[in-house]
């Protein structure tokens, strides 16, 4: 009886699943392996002793805002804060999408991208990349001015594959469609080529970051969205109120404000990064691929057994089910005692 209340339309979704199993490494969410420092969670402590618990948060986020303004070089009045950039691909698929409308993002992405439009009701159209995971922009453009969608959404650079699309080609992009182009650069530290200085030059582009990866603090489920002052005053007529609370407020200000610490950490996962990515490549039998992210990305005709041996080990990497990805995994980049255990494992099987 209860089941017949339910939305016929997700009647055949599946809840997403987010394991948190007991893994002894875990390197499969992309998240960074540098815990806070000790001065930093002194100033969190003391910030939060100053808070009202029994008052609602400020709704706008004012403080917060003016702070990631000034990391990224942006007037806080072009950006909104949000629980983490997944509640953002949600409240744009409400702002943009009635049903059956369509969204063009790119194979292989970021899932959720999908999963929120069909969950608003909207439909989600899927550009192939190049077999070495490049876009071809020309196209792109085409497929989108033939299918005519809402909303073109991506990740730069990519997820899963660590690849990046090239400024000037994402310019070529938004100057010939005619439907909003979203630009998630949640791994932009890493890579550094930001399009988000041309969010006032184009009215129909809007770029999405995260707290959770360079940051550190995937635990806050902080994003932010940033575009120009027109699209924000629509988006923020079906934005929750209160939406972020007062702790992940507090601390994610405390946070930005420590730039060294930001850049400490930014430079260790490069240098990690690149140890990886070097052992990697020495390990006959696999393909390695490039990445300005956090994370690695390989092709190994042994990429399920690879994954059996280090899950027994008490190893945790990414895998894939879907055909794209099949016989591929990815690796985040862990701290230099984690990524020599994932390299044993994996050299050990080989």
């Amino acid at each position: 009886m209860i089941e017949e209340l339910f939305r016929t339309d997700i009647k055949y979704f599946k809840p997403y699943d987010a394991k948190q199993e007991e893994y002894k490494i875990k390197l499969d969410a992309n998240e960074s392996f540098i815990e806070l420092s000790q001065e930093i969670k002194d100033k969190i402590i003391r910030n939060l002793r100053k808070l009202e618990f029994n008052r609602y948060p400020d709704p706008d986020a004012l403080e917060l805002k003016k702070a990631y303004g000034c990391y990224i070089g942006i007037d806080e009045k072009n950006i909104m804060v949000g629980n983490g950039s997944d509640e953002f691909i949600q409240i744009l698929a409400s702002a943009f999408l009635d049903k059956n409308e369509k969204i063009v993002t790119l194979n292989p992405d970021f899932s959720m991208y999908k999963v929120y439009t069909e969950v608003r009701g909207g439909r989600v159209l899927s550009f192939d990349l190049n077999e070495d995971f490049t876009l071809n922009g020309d196209r792109v453009i085409q497929y989108i001015n033939l299918e005519e969608p809402k909303m073109f959404i991506f990740s730069n650079p990519n997820n899963p594959t660590g690849g990046v699309i090239p400024k000037k080609d994402i310019i070529k992009i938004i100057e010939n469609v005619k439907c909003v182009v979203v630009v998630d650069e949640a791994y932009m530290e890493f890579y550094g080529d930001s399009i988000v200085e041309y969010i006032k030059k184009y009215d129909n582009l809007i770029v999405l970051r995260t707290a959770s990866k360079a940051l550190g603090s995937a635990a806050l489920r902080l994003g932010f969205l940033i575009t120009n002052s027109t699209l924000l005053r629509e988006i923020k007529k079906v934005k929750p109120p209160f939406n972020v609370n007062s702790v992940s407020q507090t601390i994610g200000k405390v946070i930005l404000d420590d730039r060294k610490f930001i850049k400490e950490s930014i430079d260790k996962v490069l240098c990690e990064r690149n140890y990886l990515v070097t052992q990697l490549k020495s390990i006959e039998g696999l393909k390695v691929y490039e990445t300005q992210s956090n994370f690695v990305l390989i092709y190994s005709e042994n990429a399920k057994k690879i994954n059996d041996i280090l899950i027994k080990s008490g190893v945790k990497i990414r895998s894939f089910n879907d055909r794209t990805l099949k016989d591929f995994m990815r690796i985040t980049v862990g701290s230099r005692e984690e990524n020599m255990e994932v390299i044993n494992g994996i050299r050990g099987y080989i």
